[in-house]
C-alpha cells in the first residue's frame, strides 16, 4: 500500500493496517519508521499504538523510540481485533451460556460464529468444550420474549431513540400504543422488563416485554431524566414494583427461615438484626405493595408482619381468603 492510501485513512482503518506492521516475535519497530510509512507523526501513531494496548489489551510496548512485542503476554489469544487470556475466554464462554440459558436461545443466533472461533481457538482438547456442557440455567415460568422487540428496545438504548409501543396493560385488561423513551433492560425473576420515561403518563415506568405486544421505531431523540431522578424512582423501592420508597416494613421471620434470610438482599438499604431467640427481624424500605405482599405469603407461617398496621392487614386478609378456598362444607 503506497503513501498516499495510508495517508487518506481514518483513525480505525489505520490503526487495523498498523496492527500488521507490530512486531511479532523479539526484534523490535521503530516508531519513526511506522511514522514515516502511515504519513504521520510519531506522536499520532504513538498515540495509535497506546489506545490499541489500553482499549484492547493489544501486547506491545513503546520504549526508547521502539516499539516491541510484550513477551509477558504474547500468549494473550487476538479475537476480533482485541486480545484475550485463556481464562477471560473461559469466562467469556461462561458468560454467554448464562445469559443465553437465561434468554432461552436469545443470543444463539448472535454469538454463535464467535463462539465457535473461541472454541476452535482454545484447542479442540480445551476445558471449554466441557464448560460449554455443564453450566445449566433452569428459568422458572419465564416467558417467551420475542427477538424482534427485544433487539429494537437494545438499539433505541443504545442509539438513546424513543420508541412507539403497543402495550398490554394486564391489571386494567387494556391495550394501548405507548410512546416511550427507553432507559434501560432489567433481567428480573426470569422475566425481561424495559424501564422507561412514558410521554402519555410524563413519568417513569417499567414495561414488562411479554406484555409489549408490537414495536415501531421512532425518530426522535430519548428523552432522559437526571440521574438522581432515576435513581430515586428505580432504586429506592421494593422490587420492581417501583416508585418512591415512602413506608418501611418490618418483618420478622423464625429461627428455622433466619438460617436463609441472613444472607439474602431483598434490597439494598435493607436493615436487618438477629434477635436473641435466633428469629431475624428485617426493615425494607418500599413503595406499592403488591410483590412485597407475594413474597410474605410464600413463607407462611415462617414470617409475621410486625409494621405498617396496614400491611399485616393486607397480608392477613390474604391469608384468611386463602383459607375460605379449603373451608369444609
Amino acid at each position: 500500500m503506497g503513501f498516499n492510501a495510508y495517508f487518506f485513512m481514518d483513525k480505525e482503518e489505520r490503526q487495523k493496517s498498523l496492527l500488521q506492521r507490530l512486531p511479532k516475535n523479539r526484534g523490535g519497530v521503530a516508531l519513526s519508521s511506522l511514522a514515516e510509512a502511515f504519513g504521520k507523526s510519531q506522536r499520532t501513531i504513538r498515540r495509535d499504538i497506546e489506545e490499541l494496548v489500553e482499549k484492547r489489551h493489544a501486547p506491545w510496548f513503546i520504549s526508547d523510540g521502539m516499539v516491541y512485542l510484550d513477551l509477558s503476554r504474547q500468549k494473550q489469544i487476538e479475537l476480533e481485533g482485541y486480545w484475550f487470556t485463556s481464562d477471560e475466554l473461559f469466562s467469556l464462554l461462561a458468560l454467554y451460556q448464562t445469559v443465553d440459558g437465561l434468554s432461552e436461545g436469545l443470543l444463539a443466533g448472535h454469538f454463535a460464529q464467535m463462539k465457535q472461533r473461541i472454541l476452535e481457538l482454545l484447542g479442540p482438547e480445551n476445558e471449554s468444550r466441557n464448560l460449554m456442557q455443564h453450566v445449566k440455567i433452569v428459568p422458572i415460568a419465564s416467558p417467551p420474549i420475542n427477538n424482534t422487540n427485544l433487539n429494537q428496545i437494545t438499539a433505541a438504548i443504545a442509539a438513546q431513540t424513543r420508541l412507539q409501543i403497543y402495550f398490554w396493560s394486564r391489571h386494567q385488561d387494556q391495550q394501548d400504543w405507548r410512546e416511550i423513551s427507553p432507559l434501560q433492560l432489567v433481567r428480573y425473576r426470569d422475566r425481561w422488563f424495559v424501564d422507561a420515561f412514558c410521554h402519555q403518563r410524563e413519568g417513569l415506568r417499567s414495561f414488562s416485554l411479554e406484555a409489549i405486544l408490537n414495536i415501531k421505531p421512532l425518530n426522535k431523540t430519548a428523552y432522559v431524566p437526571p440521574t438522581e431522578v432515576l435513581n430515586r424512582f428505580y432504586q429506592s423501592s421494593y422490587g420492581i414494583f417501583n416508585g418512591n420508597a415512602d413506608k418501611i416494613a418490618v418483618l420478622r421471620f423464625s429461627a428455622y427461615q433466619a438460617r436463609w434470610i441472613k444472607n439474602q438482599q431483598w434490597h439494598p438499604q435493607q436493615v436487618s438484626r438477629l434477635l436473641e431467640d435466633g428469629r431475624l427481624e428485617l426493615q425494607l424500605p418500599y413503595g406499592q405493595d403488591a410483590e412485597l405482599i407475594q413474597d410474605i405469603l410464600k413463607f407462611g407461617p415462617e414470617v409475621e408482619v410486625i409494621s405498617p398496621p396496614e400491611l399485616r392487614q393486607k397480608v392477613a386478609e390474604r391469608i384468611y381468603q386463602t383459607l375460605e378456598h379449603y373451608r369444609m362444607n
